[in-house]
């Protein structure tokens, strides 16, 4: 029993010292995997020295492309000495100011005290900002007394101490205390140095001089003839002599010889130079700029990369120790403190790999290499691989073997960069190990996978897993054996089962939309954090194997934005990178607050590949970074460096109907502003930050905005129609590494309009307590009226009893007199309807007698019996006996009369002197008769009628028919 125990005692010894060991050799391999990392992030940061380069065009600075000088004051703005005059820029904007005569400037400089000195062609002064922020010149012609000197142009301006030098060909202009000192030239002063607080000045085939800035005395240095007459372009501290052609001289004590050539070919010239660190950085005409290294007694020559422009007509450092080159076509800007390198710019990148001290690049148009050992990495140190032209996807690291998954098919490079290709199948996306054998590999094609095995010491490509035939460039092993997630960037999802010996699928499940995902498009497949992740469109999922269906992973989507498709995720050493959309960032994996920072990587926005992005983590702060424009190499250490910096207001205008009008930047008390501005502009700018050329800017104006705005890069806000008040305008700045500079400020007051003055609201306080009295004294008296009203209604309401009464029998008498009314008006309608019929009778007759007397006269002409024209002559007579006569008539007026009262009198009122023909003529037309019916009654024709109505017209002064008809209703009303 006992040996039993101890027996087990010594085995659970055994395995935990094993345990440690494991841990131990893990902790080995980890350390040495981060040291080999460290190692080759120092080599590439060493080794690829190249600055971040922006080029500023004409359209960026809106003058002439060729520029002559340069300085910076102490605030870190820049000015440009250019043909078109002086050039401004703060980091965000540009201005421009001329000389009084528009020359070209060729010198600018800043003393000691920070002023800046510009000089022309018979021109040289002084650039100052007044407080409304604007640039202005002033000459020092007047107060140097230079007026009737011609000096042609000031080629240089040096300030040494309490010294201002001017230098132009004819004469030196030494400026101390207000005094000016003249030195003429001997042929030409052609170029001058500022060398360890001593002057030199070069005169043409005469040589080099040096002035004494205490007695202002000038005697010579070096003799033409000891340089060749070349013409000097830099002395170093050491005085070291480089020449416009090339050639370094050294002096040592009182000899002086050649002892470097730097060009090969003698065709270029040195123009310009600058110390820089511990490099010199020289100006050419047709190479751009030239490094030079100190080594020993000879200087290294190397070619800055990347220039836009081959000649460099001047150089300056800045403060913040980047370099700005000034072109004949436009500028330069070196930035050396910037967290990217470009490594690489001859091809879009998808991958990059380690293996065998060279750095190997797939891309768009075939495999480069660079070796580690290089002094320098650059586009110009890699070099193509002949037979792998086209398009290269990834690298594979397989036993100690670099293989190449490329468009044409499967690649092996041995270590003599001999290329071989692996069987006979095309357009591969990569190979990776299968998880169940030590010698299959799965070689992933744009139509399936196929079985890779190392076969008596040869690559083979064994099978093609039979069953699934979609692209498998996307595809992640799953926690079960044999079983891969593949994602199709159209398709959804696939989960695939291979069979033990790996020559078909003996499941294939397809999951989309319906599964749970918001798209069957743009899914991707990530390990995080020993979970395997899916991105969509609308951020990370998860496969819950219960349900069968996709969730969204609550971890990773409160860090990440789910609005955005994150593309790639990617988790190494501390960090998880994370491309979301277009934009990279990463978050420290174990943080308790992690958020993505991204602002570093602001210049890498849409220029991906999409869905090949490479992300190549080689250190804690480094990663490799491959994009439509090459590959870069990122520097986390340059991310946050915290320094007093702050934000400038530099322009601050408003607007009114009429004008525009600018504001002092420079008093901190509080501006007022008139009522009637439309628009306020303000203006900013951080010139003194770090990697300024990309800031982002905040602002606030409080008594509007409640927060913050979102980073912009617009270096300008503006408000419209701002009401009365008093407001404070707050902007702050950061830049692409995420410095915060601290925020400027602005107060001001909008005056109100008189009808917003405080005298106004307290008379409006006056007339709300007078309307306040009123309303009370009438709300009384309406009280008291009522009071009088019910007094009143109570005895109105007395007489109204009575009056009801006296109603009763009104009603009573006036019930009688409407039936004696109605009784009336039947009466005189009876009266009218029989004197109608009266009127129609006498028509009919007489038109019957005219009808039958016209009958017998045409009969009379027809008989001829005298007999016969007896008897018609009686028929004549007993009807001219019984034919309409007076009597007839004077029946129809005594009716018409009885009918329409008053008719006849009321119109002789008007008309005295009518017939009585008229008189009936009127009558008619009142009862509505036509004429036609009017003729025969008055015994007259139509015509006839119709010129009776004529003549009564005019006697009443009517122009119309219709007007008499109304006149005639007039009168019986």
């Amino acid at each position: 029993m006992t040996s039993s125990i101890n027996y087990t005692f010594k085995q659970k010894n055994v395995i935990l010292l094993m345990n440690w060991m494991i841990i131990f050799i893990i902790f080995l391999f980890h350390f040495s995997i981060k040291a080999q990392n460290f190692d080759l992030f120092q080599d590439l940061s060493l080794q690829s020295k190249n600055p971040s380069i922006v080029h500023f065009t004409q359209q960026d600075f809106d003058a002439d492309a060729q520029f002559w000088s340069v300085t910076e004051d102490d605030k870190g703005v820049m000015y440009f000495g250019n043909n078109d005059g002086i050039l401004i820029y703060n980091g965000s904007s540009w201005n421009k100011i001329k000389l009084p005569n528009s020359s070209s400037v060729r010198s600018l400089a800043k003393d000691s005290n920070g002023v800046i000195y510009a000089g022309g062609y018979n021109e040289l002064g002084t650039i100052s900002k007044n407080q409304f922020g604007e640039y202005t010149f002033k000459s020092l012609k007047d107060t140097l007394q230079l007026n009737n000197v011609s000096f042609e142009n000031i080629w240089q301006i040096s300030a040494i101490n309490d010294n201002i030098i001017f230098r132009s060909f004819k004469k030196l202009f030494l400026l101390k205390n207000g005094t000016v000192t003249q030195i003429p030239s001997r042929n030409s002063f052609i170029e001058s140095f500022h060398v360890n607080d001593r002057y030199f000045v070069q005169d043409a085939n005469e040589g080099i001089y040096e002035v004494d800035l205490a007695t202002n005395q000038i005697k010579k240095f070096l003799d033409a003839s000891t340089l060749n007459y070349e013409t000097v372009v830099y002395i170093t501290k050491n005085l070291e002599l480089i020449t416009n052609t090339g050639n370094v001289f050294r002096k040592q004590k009182e000899s002086i010889q050649q002892i470097q050539s730097l060009f090969k070919d003698a065709n270029d010239q040195v123009i310009s130079a600058i110390a820089y660190k511990n490099q010199i950085l020289l100006g050419t005409l047709s190479q751009g700029i030239i490094v030079l290294q100190k080594n020993e007694n000879k200087f290294q020559v190397n070619n800055l990369e990347n220039l836009n422009g081959q000649t460099v007509l001047n150089l300056f450092q800045t403060q913040k120790e980047n370099v700005w080159a000034l072109l004949d076509n436009g500028l330069e800007f070196l930035n050396y403190n910037s967290p990217r390198t470009n490594l690489f710019n001859l091809a879009s990148v998808y991958d990059a790999q380690v293996f065998e001290n060279n750095l190997f690049l797939a891309t768009n148009k075939g495999v480069y290499y660079s070796s580690l050992n290089n002094n320098t990495i650059n586009s110009n140190s890699f070099k193509k691989i002949n037979s792998l032209q086209g398009q290269a996807w990834s690298f594979s690291i397989i036993k100690d073997e670099l293989f190449i998954n490329h468009d044409k098919g499967l690649y092996k490079i041995s270590k003599n960069l001999k290329v071989d290709k692996i069987g006979n199948i095309n357009g591969i996306w990569k190979t990776i190990p299968f998880n169940k054998s030590e010698n299959a590999y799965l070689v992933c094609s744009y139509n399936g996978i196929y079985i890779l095995q190392l076969i008596n010491n040869n690559w083979k490509i064994r099978n093609k897993v039979e069953g699934f035939d979609e692209s498998s460039r996307d595809i992640l092993a799953s926690k079960e054996p044999y079983t891969y997630w593949v994602c199709h960037g159209y398709k959804g999802v696939y989960k695939i089962t291979f069979s033990e010996n790996l020559d078909r699928t003996i499941a294939i499940d397809h999951y989309t939309d319906k599964n749970g995902l918001p798209s069957p498009f743009n899914v991707n497949v990530f390990n995080w954090e020993d979970e395997i992740v899916f991105s969509t469109n609308k951020g990370a999922f998860y496969f819950n194997e219960k349900n069968k269906k996709f969730e969204p992973f609550e971890k990773l989507n409160k860090i990440i934005d789910t609005k955005r498709n994150p593309r790639k995720i990617l988790q190494s050493l501390n960090k998880t990178w994370v491309v979301q959309d277009d934009e990279l960032g990463y978050f420290e994996t174990n943080s308790n607050n992690p958020f993505i920072e991204k602002d570093i990587f602001l210049q890498t926005k849409g220029t991906f590949n999409r869905g090949m992005e490479t992300i190549i983590p080689i250190s804690e702060n480094g990663v490799l970074i491959g994009t439509h424009t090459g590959l870069y190499l990122y520097n986390l250490n340059k991310k946050r460096k915290p320094e007093n910096i702050s934000t400038e207001i530099t322009k601050v205008s408003f607007s009114t109907e009429q004008e525009t009008s600018f504001l002092p930047i420079v008093n901190d008390s509080l501006i007022n502003l008139p009522n009637n501005l439309t628009t306020l502009r303000f203006s900013f700018a951080a010139p003194n930050m770090p990697n300024s050329l990309n800031n982002s800017y905040s602002y606030q104006l409080i008594g509007i905005d409640n927060d913050w705005s979102n980073w912009q890069q617009l270096s300008f806000k503006e408000y419209n129609l701002l009401t009365p008040g008093e407001y404070t305008f707050k902007v702050k700045s950061k830049n692409v590494l995420g410095n915060e500079a601290s925020p400027a400020v602005f107060r001001f007051y909008i005056q109100p309009k008189w009808y917003q003055t405080k005298l106004a609201y307290f008379i409006y306080f006056l007339l709300f307590i007078g309307l306040i009295y009123i309303i009370q004294r009438l709300v009384k008296r309406k009280i008291n009226y009522e009071n009088k009203k019910s007094i009143l209604k109570e005895q109105r309401a007395n007489k109204m009893l009575q009056l009801e009464i006296d109603q009763l029998k009104l009603q009573k008498d006036k019930a009688k007199i409407e039936k004696d009314k109605e009784h009336l008006e039947k009466d005189i309608l009876q009266k009218s309807k029989e004197l109608a019929n009266y009127t129609m009778l006498l028509v009919n007759k007489k038109n019957f007698f005219s009808t039958l007397q016209e009958d017998l006269k045409e009969l009379k002409t027809i008989v001829k019996s005298k007999q016969s024209n007896q008897k018609i002559l009686e028929i004549f007579k007993k009807m001219h006996q019984n034919k309409i006569d007076e009597e007839y008539l004077a029946v129809f007026d005594s009716n018409f009369e009885n009918v329409h009262h008053d008719f006849f009198k009321n119109l002789r009122k008007v008309v005295p002197n009518l017939t009585k023909k008229e008189l009936r003529l009127s009558a008619f037309i009142k009862m509505g008769l036509s004429n036609k019916d009017i003729a025969p009654l008055l015994g007259i024709s139509v015509r006839g009628v119709e010129t009776a109505r004529y003549r009564f017209r005019k006697k009443l002064n009517l122009d119309h028919d219709d007007k008499l008809i109304e006149f005639f209703e007039s009168l019986t009303n």
